[in-house]
């Protein structure tokens, strides 16, 4: 097997393509791609789009709670923001020693269960106390399913085809956010007329309760359709038998390849979220689009530009991978975050129309989505025992950085170094800093990533069979 060369990057495997290096690796999937692997990542699809819908449905149901316990808008914001997203991130590094110990398969499950219980006990809730511990609860059952998808998906798909395979379900933000909307919008819509009698086994409901009920209900059936994934052998330990000193001696020896990839990426979230959060209220404020045009603009990006974003560079990736070029995953993002600090500081800066500036987001929004490509290096450089726990810490910072770190960073440069009320030049700067800090991050980190592949490819580093 080739070695990774000085100059970077590419590697000719002897004998012929990555697949070959696919049926050597234990650890990383198999060595071609079946019907039953694209089914099992259709059906995480598929629970990754019901966790959104659970997630942002209450966004639709704000005055109807108020209005049911007598709550201002304040506390209808904890529920919505920080009773999920704090809980969401608290859970993250438990759940990820969880997917480390014990099979996808019912880890996923029980997840998905344990969500869907939550969410109907949203719908039972009588007061604002128990509404905002089942939101909590609702953030941490679903803290599990993005490390175990990862991790099982890695099991299925050889290094070379997994860019996409966990590009194609981490799609499912942008087919649950769009999908909330349309499904909450219908059932809200029915929930009056379906409220007027008594629900069977939950008796006289309000309104907003149908919406939680009917989307916990749903949970419960589906979480059983994991079982058609293939069954997995889990050892409970490290394969090398030194529990957590294994993972402290792989974070070690890979430490600068994680910490060019956890803060570069976890920029790229930011720069995101900065965007996202302040967009409508630039298009509102400065170019009097009134607030259900601005909603259906930017919902028509995240769909189209979004999901097909997700799949282009998947695809992409993988392409350049399986070529011989193990940086693929680092490198691309590198020229994204590079390509995205012009559009957007020259964009968001000249842009003297809202057709302008949603053009400039559609085109950024198309470039930026990152988490399959950033997923699926993990896995491939990250020994099967440890992938939970390595997938889990990456989701918590990345996450983390793109809630506390975009909006406010965009607020501060508006208030305090522009000074205007006009949110374009912030928003430009943004852009413009943590694209391009991000960029210098990844390409630094390059190197170290095309090592880490190499040795997550050698079959002599980790033996695991699914």
């Amino acid at each position: 097997m080739g070695a990774c060369t000085r100059a970077g990057t590419r590697t000719k495997p002897r004998g012929g393509r990555m697949s070959r290096l696919a049926s050597a690796a234990g650890g990383i999937g198999a060595t071609r791609v079946t019907w039953r692997a694209w089914m099992v990542v259709f059906i995480l699809l598929l629970l990754v789009t019901l966790a959104f819908i659970d997630r942002m449905s209450i966004s639709l149901m704000v005055d109807p709670i108020k209005a049911s316990f007598g709550i201002d808008d304040f506390r209808m914001g904890i529920l919505q923001g920080p009773a999920f997203a704090v809980f969401f991130l608290i859970g993250s590094l438990p759940m990820g020693w969880i997917v480390d110990r014990y099979p996808a398969r019912w880890t996923i499950y029980f997840g998905v269960t344990a969500w869907s219980l939550a969410t109907i006990a949203c719908g039972l809730a009588g007061s604002f106390t128990e509404l905002l511990i089942a939101r909590c609860l609702v953030g941490l059952g679903e803290a599990v399913l993005q490390p175990a998808s990862w991790s099982l998906v890695a099991r299925l798909f050889p290094p070379q085809r997994l860019a996409l395979a966990i590009s194609v379900l981490s799609s499912g933000a942008q087919v649950g956010a769009a999908a909330s909307y349309v499904m909450g919008g219908v059932l809200i819509a029915q929930a009056t007329a379906i409220a007027a009698d008594p629900l069977p086994v939950f008796g006289q409901v309000e309104s907003w309760q149908v919406v939680f009920l009917a989307c916990g209900v749903l949970g419960v059936a589906m979480a059983f359709l994991i079982f058609t994934a293939p069954r997995e052998r889990k050892a409970g330990a490290s394969s090398d038998g030194t529990g957590n000193a294994g993972l402290g001696r792989f974070i070690r020896d890979n430490r600068v390849f994680l910490v060019c990839h956890f803060l570069g990426f976890s920029l790229l979230c930011a720069m995101t979220y900065g965007a996202a959060a302040w967009l409508p209220t630039l298009l509102m404020r400065s170019h009097g689009l009134d607030v259900r045009t601005v909603g259906t603009l930017l919902a028509a990006v995240a769909v189209t530009a979004g999901i097909g974003g997700f799949v282009f560079n998947g695809w992409w990736v993988d392409r350049a991978f399986a070529r011989g070029r193990k940086d693929a995953h680092l490198r691309h993002f590198a020229l994204v975050g590079a390509a995205v600090a012009i559009i957007g500081g020259f964009g968001f800066s000249l842009g003297a129309t809202a057709v302008a500036l949603v053009l400039c987001f559609a085109v950024i929004q198309f470039l930026q989505p990152f988490s399959g490509v950033a997923g699926a290096v993990l896995q491939i450089a990250t020994p099967p025992e440890y992938r939970g726990r390595i997938s889990a810490a990456f989701i918590l910072l990345y996450n983390s950085a793109g809630i506390a770190l975009g909006p406010s960073l965009v607020v501060f440069l508006s208030d305090r170094v522009f000074a205007s009320s006009d949110l374009g030049p912030a928003i430009a700067a943004s852009y413009a800093l943590l694209g391009s800090t991000a960029a210098a991050l990844l390409w630094a980190g390059r190197r170290h990533a095309a090592a880490a592949a190499q040795r997550g490819t050698d079959p002599a580093t980790h033996q695991d069979s699914p």
